[in-house]
């Protein structure tokens, strides 16, 4: 089921930086209105990694523009 999914859902590389950035959003919230030092490192960890996974976006994801959200299964499995 999972690989079915994988293979058929796809959106663009920006959707997927969108949702990268507003976890970094998010995560400077708390950072900022955290005063557990813990809480401050987990969200500085988070900031960084939604930064580079937003600016990474578009260099690892492969533009699949004609086949993003189609529902038919891709190669030669069985039916």
């Amino acid at each position: 089921m999972i690989a079915m999914l994988r293979d058929t859902w796809w959106w663009p590389w920006w959707v997927s930086s969108l949702i990268d950035l507003t976890v970094v959003v998010a995560a400077l919230v708390v950072f900022h209105l955290s005063a557990r030092r813990v809480l401050r490192a987990l969200a500085a960890l988070l900031m960084i990694t939604g930064l580079v996974a937003a600016v990474l976006a578009p260099v690892v994801m492969n533009d699949q523009s004609g086949q993003h959200m189609r529902n038919e299964r891709v190669g030669g499995g069985m039916p």
